[in-house]
This record gives structure tokens, sequence and C-alpha cells, in this order.
């Protein structure tokens, strides 16, 4: 598609109200019939540009720039953006000066020319945090997420996601888009996060169909296909893509079919996914550059998927030959990965490494993302070629930054994690001291009342009858007195009861969030051993069964009415239960013997660690394959003035000896936690299998 100039006829004249009204109607309908949109928008910018209105200049510089930009224009969008802004400015339009900049850092963000993005995105957020612009502010912090998740700077990704996501708990009625959460791909929560928005997008829905309101129900429609596609639910994806498509055109704009026909190639439905990108390909004169080059690139990753690998190549190449053209260097990097997959598989390893070095060349540059999977593509190419000296070199490398990416995520989340639970800690503790002082000074004020009218009472007695009717007068006063202090005590208590109430549900809510963070990093850890090695997997699955042992006594504690400690038996039952069912234990009995008692939070985690590690070990390395009873004993009795909580097991397998068990990290943590955190020792025996028994001093448990 050729660059497209100012061409319009002049028209009748429109009053500054139309024709600002008119500017942005229009600005946002690129996904319209392009060339024929973009006619309208040459007329009403000439317009603008002939008007009096100067905030019509203004906003008409952007949305004109804006139509370049949609079409990949990128250096006439530029030219029209910075008229935009500096008009703008002048005027104080604080909003169309907001957008303009922000589109400033967009169109670098597209080219990766990252530095100036960052640039023209925090200016933006400077003057809408100046203005106290909310919905701005999250659809700046929106863009900055994604550039620094392309940059593979995770650390900030996350500041400004859940800076953006504070912002829109604060303003719930400000619009956002789902997939700003998709794009952050392991970094962001899955299930937790998207059936939830699942449920307010459809409560939204009701409310926009009953309005009438066509724009918002296919945003929203849009939403909940974006949201079923993050939990893998691909054909409900495509449903609510094709109900997007249909809204879409009755408000002229072009279906997305597209994204139906992505849903369908992940479902394995060959038919229907090209049938939709056939379907997108009808309209493929009337849509942007960037969008018709998007359909080329999907069409070959349709080609791919289903083993069509030629067709995919010449799909792939058009893209990047578009893509190349508009400068999109983001686009054209992730091409030059797809074209090195698809020639690896046709054996054409001459393409397959031109395209593995320009592709890494400008990954360099442009995305840590990009440049992980390339190198793993190397990994392949050199695998199939049988180079395998080459082969090793692109799989280390690639190792070294998925290990990269995990320690940053990992430690993100973890230190997320351990600022709200020390938080959450200091909090109840400053709490349960207040109220223990405030206590105290009630019960001083109360003995020193009850110490005063005790020696009042005793001089009425000693004074005698001729003092009789003095002293009864004097005791109908004390009388008042005591009436009145009791009412002041009275409203004093009353005051610290719902003092005491109200902290104890700040305390509730305190445990439900350190849940919920600990219930999200759960999620992350599993999202991430998906597609990780078997041995990574293991160890990520090993540390989520320990994160969950300490969300688990969050849960109960914020259930439970004493908020200061955790009964055991309960706790550790359910805690076991839990353990053996996340690691898919068959065949395996838990034999539990626990006594009631309650234990402070820290005696607890240090409990539950405990017996995940044990019961954990005891699943992986007891048992004899060819053992038909599999049983694992669970034990919490007191005996005399100690506890003893023994795990043991029945299994059949070789003992190990003293200098392998002194050798276990997982025995050395578990001996660690019983003398530091339980004031207790720990015996090993090996006897009818393997036993740990841990004596316990407790004196305040009960």
């Amino acid at each position: 598609m050729a660059s497209i100039g100012v061409r319009a006829q002049s028209t009748e004249p429109l009053d500054s109200a139309t024709l600002w009204s008119r500017i942005t109607v229009i600005e946002d309908r690129y996904l319209a019939d392009f060339p024929k949109t973009f006619r309208e928008v040459e007329n009403l910018f000439l317009q603008a540009l002939t008007s009096t209105c100067e905030s019509c200049k203004g906003r008409a510089y952007m949305m004109y720039g804006k139509f370049f930009w949609a079409n990949g224009q990128y250096p006439e969008g530029l030219v029209n953006f910075r008229k935009a802004a500096k008009i703008s400015s002048q005027l104080t339009d604080y909003d169309t000066w907001i957008k303009s900049i922000d589109l400033i850092g967009n169109t670098y963000y597209y080219q990766a020319y990252y530095d100036s993005a960052e640039y023209y995105f925090k200016q933006a957020y400077s003057i809408a945090e100046e203005t106290d612009d909310r919905e701005a502010m999250i659809m700046i912090l929106h863009d900055l997420s994604l550039m620094y998740h392309r940059k593979g700077d995770f650390k900030k990704t996350v500041e400004y996601i859940f800076k953006g996501e504070k912002l829109r708990d604060e303003l719930p009625e400000a619009k956002h888009y789902i997939e700003a959460m998709g794009a952050m791909g392991p970094l962001m929560i899955d299930s937790i996060y998207y059936k939830g928005e699942i449920e307010v997008e459809l409560r939204n829905l009701k409310h926009h169909m009953a309005n009438g309101d066509t724009m918002l129900m296919y945003h929203t429609y849009q939403n909940l296909g974006k949201a079923h596609r993050q939990l893998n639910d691909y054909k409900s994806a495509a449903r609510y893509f094709i109900k997007a498509c249909e809204v879409m055109s009755t408000i002229n704009l072009l279906p997305e079919w597209d994204l139906v026909a992505i849903d369908y190639q992940s479902a394995g439905m060959k038919d229907s996914c090209f049938y939709y990108h056939y379907k997108a390909k009808e309209d493929f004169h009337r849509y942007t550059r960037p969008n018709a080059s998007y359909t080329m690139e999907l069409l070959g990753d349709a080609h791919s998927h289903f083993g069509q690998l030629d067709s995919a190549v010449f799909y792939y190449d058009s893209a990047l030959a578009m893509s190349y053209r508009m400068n999109n260097r983001i686009t054209f990097t992730g091409i030059h990965r797809h074209l090195v997959r698809a020639h690896t598989r046709l054996r054409n390893y001459e393409e397959a490494e031109r395209h593995l070095e320009t592709g890494l060349r400008l990954a360099k540059e442009i995305s840590l993302i990009h440049e992980k999977n390339l190198l793993d593509e190397g990994r392949v190419l050199y695998e199939q070629k049988g180079e395998y000296k080459k082969a090793l070199y692109y799989s280390e490398r690639f190792k070294d930054y998925l290990d990269s990416i995990n320690r940053q995520e990992t430690a993100i989340n973890l230190t997320r994690m351990q600022a709200d639970f020390e938080n959450a800690k200091k909090e109840s503790e400053l709490v349960e001291l207040k109220q223990i002082n405030l206590l105290n000074e009630q019960k001083i004020k109360t003995r020193n009342l009850q110490i005063t009218l005790a020696v009042v009472s005793v001089l009425m007695v000693g004074a005698g009858g001729l003092f009789f009717y003095y002293e009864s007068d004097k005791k109908k006063k004390s009388n008042q007195l005591l009436a009145k202090q009791n009412q002041i005590i009275e409203e004093q208590y009353k005051f610290v009861s719902q003092q005491k109430e109200e902290k104890e549900i700040l305390l509730q809510e305190i445990h439900h969030r350190v849940k919920n963070n600990l219930q999200i990093i759960s999620s992350l850890i599993n999202l991430k051993a998906r597609n990780q090695s078997a041995e990574t997997s293991n160890i990520l699955k090993d540390v989520n069964s320990r994160i969950y042992s300490l969300g688990l006594i969050h849960e109960m504690l914020y259930k439970a009415d004493n908020l200061g400690s955790v009964d055991l038996k309960e706790y550790v039952g359910e805690q076991c239960q839990l353990t053996v069912q996340s690691l898919e234990a068959e065949n395996i009995e838990l034999c539990m013997d626990l006594q009631s008692v309650h234990a402070n939070v820290d005696s607890a985690l240090a409990i539950g660690l405990i017996s995940n590690e044990l019961i954990t070990n005891a699943i992986k390395y007891a048992f004899d394959k060819t053992q038909a009873a599999k049983k694992i004993y669970v034990s919490l009795n007191r005996q005399l003035e100690h506890w003893v909580f023994k795990i043991a097991d029945n299994g059949e397998g070789e003992p190990v000896s003293k200098g392998q068990l002194n050798k276990s990290f997982g025995l050395r943590f578990v001996d660690q936690l019983v003398r530091s955190k339980l004031n207790g020792e720990m015996n090993i025996l090996f006897q009818d299998g393997f036993q740990i028994e841990m004596k316990l001093s407790q004196p305040t448990w009960r």
C-alpha cells in the first residue's frame, strides 16, 4: 500500500463543536475500511486547518498522525503527533497533549527504539499524573509494561503491571484490555486472574446489552475471548471472538476473523482454522499495512502448524517483506524465527542459518524474548543437521537465558510475597500490643475506683449515727459519681471492643491477602513448570508445595475466630492430604493419628514445611516399584512434658547410609526447623521402613 497524502476536496465548513465531535469519533476507526475512512479523515483534517478552532487543529493533527501510525507510516505519524503535542500544550488541552506524546512513544516502541519510547511514555505519564487523569495513567502504564517485557526487564514489567492494576482497582469503570495481562506470559497469574475477569466481563456484558451500547459489547466480547484463551479453553474463546466480529460488522468495523482462526488452530480444528483465515484475507485490500502483514504471518503460522511448510514459507516471506518496508523491527525479528523453524523442517539448512544469523543480530538490540526463542530454534537446527557441538552451544545459551528469566521472575514475586508477609506480621503484632495496652489502662482505672469506694465505705460505717444524714447524702453523691464512672467505663469498653473487632477484621483481611499472594506465586510456578525440563519441573513443584503449605495457614487464619493460633490437627491433616494429591501419588495410604492442639503461626509454619518435605521425600524415594502396600504414617501426640511429631513409611527400598543422610538438603532443612523454630530434637530410625521422630518442647501449645 503506497504512502497516503492529503488529497481531499474542500467541503461545507463545520462549526467548531461539530468539527471537534466528528474528529474525536473518527480518530479510533482505523479498524474500519481503511482507504475509505482515510478519505474522510483527510476531509476533516483540511477543514480543521482552515477553521478558527485552535483546539480542533491540534486534535486533527493527532487524528491524522494516528492513521499514518496505524498504517505503519511512522515518519509521517511522528510529524503530525509532534504538531498536535505543540498546539495542545500551548492551549493546555491535556487530553490531546497526553495522547499525542503517548502515540510518539508507541511509534518508537513499534520500531524497537526503546530509549526514545521510554522517554515519551514517561513524559506523557508525568502530565497525566499532574492532572490526575487516571484513565490516561492506566493506558500509559500498560504501554510501559509491554515495552519492558519486550526488552526483558521483568522487574520493571511487574512494577508497572501492578501499579496499573492498583489504579484500576481505584477506578473500576476505567476501560482496560485483558491482553495486557496475557502478553506478560508467565509473569502474570493464570486461572486466578482470568476466571475472576470472566465473571466481571459477563456482568459488564449484561449491562451493555441492556443499554444497547454496541461498541462496549464488542470490547467485552474480545476481553472474554482473550480470557478464555489464557485458560486454554480455545473453543469458548473462538465463540466469543465470533460474537465480537459480528458486533464489529454492525458498527462498520472490519471483523477480526484472524482471532477466531488462531483459537481453532490451537484447538486442532484445521478446517475451521483455514475457513476463518481465508475469511479474513477477503478484506485484505481494506486493512492497514500492519494488519495485512499480521494476517500473512498468521496464515504462515497456520500452514506451519498443520505441516504445509512450503505454503508457510511463502506467507512468512510476504509478511517479512511488508514489515521491513514499515521498519517494524519487533515484527520482522519474530518472523525470522518462524522462518528458521520452517526451513529447518524443510531441510533448507542454508536458508535456516541465514534467518537465524539475521534474527539473532536484530534480537540483541530489540528483544530478549526473541533472542531466547531464536537460540532454541538454533539448537533444533543444528541437532537436525548433526552438528552437535553447535547444537550444544545454542542449547547452553538458551538455558542461560531461561535461567536468567526464571531467576528474575521468581525473585520479583518472592520479594513481593516476603514483603507482604512481613507487613502483615508487623501489623498483627502492633494491633495486638495496642489492644493489650488499652485493656490494661481500663483495668487500672477500675481497680483505683474500687479502692476509693472501699475506703469511703469504711469511713461511712465508722462515723456513727451523728453523721448519718451527712454520710447518707455523701453516699448518694458517691453513687451518682460511681454511676457516671461506670457509664464512662462502659463507653470506653464499648469503644475498645469496637476497635478490637475492627482490628480483627483488618487482620483477617491481611491473612486473606497474604494467602492470595501465595496463591499467585503458586499459579506462576505451575505455569512456568509446564514448559520446563522434567528436572526443573520437579524442582518447581517442590517449591510450589512449600509455598502452598504457607498459604494454607493464612487461609485457616482468616477463616478462624482466633487469629493468633492454628489447630495443628486440622492443619497438618489437610496439608498432608494435599501434598499427596499434588504429587499425584497412586496407591499410597495416609495413616494419621493427630491430637488436637493450638500453636502459634511460627510453629505451624515450621510443622507444615517439615511435613511437606518428609512426605514428599517418602513418596519419591521410599517405596519399591513392586511394593504392594504403600503407607505413610503421621502422628502428633503429647508425651509427658513434650510433644512428639512422627512421620514414617513402610518403604521396602534400600536403606541409605548416614553419610548420604547428612548430605540430604531436605533432612538438614528439617533438622534446622526442629531446632531453631520448635526447640526440639530429631531422631532418624530404620525400622520396617524409614522413621523420623521429633521431640518438641512447646509449653505454649494448648
